[in-house]
């Protein structure tokens, strides 16, 4: 389609809206939404060990869970899913040396074997699609493998009932106060005195169990249904945890007073991602771009150098006494500092990303962007860096959940489509047109384009002819597709090769299963 914008005249975002009968309307947004809410915890010493205990049993289950898999397709040529690695769980906590296992929370180690059953339908997906010819080997996913104990990816995992949210009563609009967690108690013994008869001023001491909560602190306190709670370590000593809950969408705020939602300012605005600008909008807007890594390049490579010299004189040490050292103090010292760069990086581009979207999502009814392959634009080493800092996937994530949210419609333009070099007043399409020509002359009209906001306009009028052709997207809920191959439950079959591996389940000799993976262990 072609637009009429005279001679050397470059189009505008109301002459691509003018061209266009009809747009798409404001949806009805849903009355409950899936939303979350994330907490700044603060553990004492027992509960952090506890925490790191737990994360190791789910370390643990992970790596029994690849080792019968691995031995029932050597065997059998077929897996083992959630249902009949999770039903080993109660016979594995009953073993001799195996107790540990019950110290966490019960639906912890079932969610390791769905995150399980979800890599293998992960694979056999893949493997679908290469035998349909629509991917390539190298790009389909592996087989899963061990974890280690130094990975810190670790996470906790409670069921609604497994948590109790207590709210502080003197500053109710805050979201602060306090949570208690499952297997917390500590045991206290208080004394009372005698007050008369033979035993009188002699001491009664008695034992209560108590369970012990942990204060925390967030942005915002969940209203809705609680379906699930997740705790991580968000760097050394900085623990979190992410309720997710179901409530309607959430209100402006401003000054702890709900306002409400700004009418959008146009139908339809299309969005072009870049480097030089992290966002081009249609209207000729930009947005400059964070950088915060490249801002703390230089505070992060001096630290990073710091850690690696006190590393290596500990390398030095350990191999001139054929002994191995522990990290020194300094050690540990420098690479905290390391990770709480890295966290500060990593909030900071959140809050930048959350900014653009929102007032994106608010400002328009279409919002219109182009589908980017952002892993096969990192494979330019030049480039790379800066592709990853500006965090092109969370901002199309942001954007795609936000308007389903707000009764927006959001359009993802075909990656493949040469916004760029195509001319948005008459259609001519470039043959070559390198990533330095920022500006460049239409030889078909003679219109001078500004290369991102040439593509912001084409993205805008591709996107809402897409919106057009495929009608209102209905806004419905996802649906978990963890155990989504219903083969039955063969519990025998798994447990078999459990004990070929391993001995007798119901015995003694469950035990040695702590030393099939050396380099694993809970702690």
């Amino acid at each position: 389609m072609s637009l009429d914008a005279g001679p050397n005249q470059a189009l505008t975002e109301a002459d691509v809206l003018a061209s266009f009968p009809a747009l798409p309307q404001l949806m009805q947004a849903p009355e409950v939404v899936s939303q979350a809410a994330v907490f700044r915890i603060y553990p004492n010493k027992r509960q952090k060990e506890a925490f790191r205990q737990w994360i190791g049993a789910g370390r643990w289950v992970w790596n029994r869970c690849v080792e019968i898999n691995q031995h029932l397709y050597d065997v059998e040529k077929r897996f083992a899913f959630h249902g009949e690695l999770s039903s080993l769980l109660p016979q594995m906590k009953k073993a001799n040396g195996l107790e540990w296992l019950a110290q966490p929370p019960a639906i912890h180690l079932v969610d390791i074997c769905r995150r399980f059953d979800t890599a293998l339908n992960k694979i056999l997906a893949d493997r679908r699609k290469i035998r349909a010819g629509g991917m390539k080997q190298k790009k389909a996913a592996g087989f899963p493998k061990f974890k280690k104990k130094r990975d810190r990816q670790g996470s906790i995992y409670l069921a609604p009932s497994c948590i109790k949210l207590i709210r502080r009563e003197a500053s109710p609009t805050a979201a602060r106060g306090w949570v208690e967690l499952p297997n917390m108690d500590q045991t206290e013994v208080w004394k009372k005195e005698v007050k008369s008869g033979p035993r009188k001023g002699q001491f009664n001491y008695f034992e209560k169990k108590r369970r012990y909560s942990i204060r925390i602190r967030g942005s915002r306190w969940p209203e809705g249904k609680i379906r699930s709670a997740t705790i991580r370590e968000d760097g050394p000593d900085v623990w979190v945890m992410s309720v997710q809950f179901d409530a309607p969408p959430p209100k402006l705020r401003r000054r702890g007073e709900d306002i409400p939602v700004p009418e959008p300012e146009v139908a339809a605005r299309g969005y072009d991602l870049g480097l030089s600008a992290a966002v081009i909008g249609s209207d000729g807007e930009k947005v400059a771009p964070g950088r915060h890594l490249r801002k703390s390049l230089k505070k992060l490579r001096r630290i990073q150098r710091k850690s690696a010299r006190r590393r290596q004189r500990r390398l030095e040490l350990s191999t001139k006494q054929a002994a191995r050292l522990p990290r020194s103090k300094g050690e540990r010292l420098a690479y905290e500092q390391e990770a709480r760069v890295h966290r500060q990086v990593r909030h900071a581009r959140t809050d930048f990303l959350h900014k653009i979207t929102s007032r994106a999502i608010a400002k328009s009814v279409v919002i219109c962007a182009e589908d980017l392959n952002v892993s096969g634009m990192k494979q330019n080493s030049k480039l790379a860096l800066s592709i990853s800092d500006a965090g092109m996937g969370e901002l199309l994530r942001q954007l795609d959940y936000k308007a389903s949210r707000s009764g927006r419609h959001f359009v993802k333009v075909d990656r493949w489509a040469p916004s760029s070099k195509t001319c948005s007043a008459c259609d001519h399409k470039l043959d070559e047109l390198s990533l330095k020509t920022r500006r460049w002359t239409c030889p078909s009209c003679g219109c001078e384009h500004d290369r991102d906001e040439n593509a912001a306009l084409n993205i805008l009028r591709w996107g809402l002819e897409e919106a057009l052709r495929r009608g209102t997207p209905e806004v419905t809920s996802g649906e978990s597709r963890a155990l989504a191959r219903g083969k039955g439950l063969r519990r025998n079959s798994a447990r078999k090769a459990l004990e070929e591996r391993t001995g007798n389940i119901d015995t003694d000799e469950m035990s040695c299963l702590n030393t099939l993976a050396p380099h694993d262990s809970v702690q």
